[in-house]
């Protein structure tokens, strides 16, 4: 029998278009999961008419772990970086911090996050680790797959 696993994504709306392309992707391949049953909670779960913060705060505190999808305007969120990200920082709730966009390492702020090994796509021919925006359609697939991996082998 599968475990059950719920997980939070935590993302900047400014990038909603391409989190919800990723967020696609990541579901195909988590649904066939051998060892788990995966469920996410993300913002478009919030029920009309309720405390939109409260409903939040409780999906944060009851995820197994926090998808932490890291760009400039994930670093710029107030809500994230006071609300979401300092649970998942401190160790409080496992997360998994994917680069969906560009950050630079020596610049930004990473709040944080500078201690946390974040997920990039290591493949052979590149000169170093890309974001996912960073990858072609086929290493989208690709940063996926190896994502997916890295999250089972967390969760094992």
């Amino acid at each position: 029998m599968k475990k059950k696993v719920t997980f939070f994504v935590s993302y900047a709306h400014r990038n909603k278009s391409l989190v919800n392309g990723f967020l696609e992707k990541l579901v195909d391949v988590l649904e066939p999961s051998k060892k788990h049953d995966y469920s996410l909670w993300k913002d478009t779960a919030l029920v009309i008419g309720e405390d939109w913060e409260a409903q939040i705060i409780e999906a944060r505190d009851k995820c197994d772990f926090g998808l932490l999808l890291i760009s400039p305007a994930f670093l710029a969120s107030k809500f994230i970086t006071e609300k979401e990200l300092p649970t998942f920082v401190t160790g409080e709730k496992p997360s998994i911090p994917v680069m969906l966009n560009l950050i630079d390492f020596g610049r930004h702020d990473l709040k944080g996050l500078e201690k946390k090994q974040i997920f990039r796509l290591d493949y052979e021919g590149f000169k170093e680790p890309r974001a996912y925006v960073d990858c072609k359609k086929q290493r989208r697939d690709t940063f996926v797959l190896e994502l997916f991996k890295a999250i089972e082998d967390k969760l094992a």
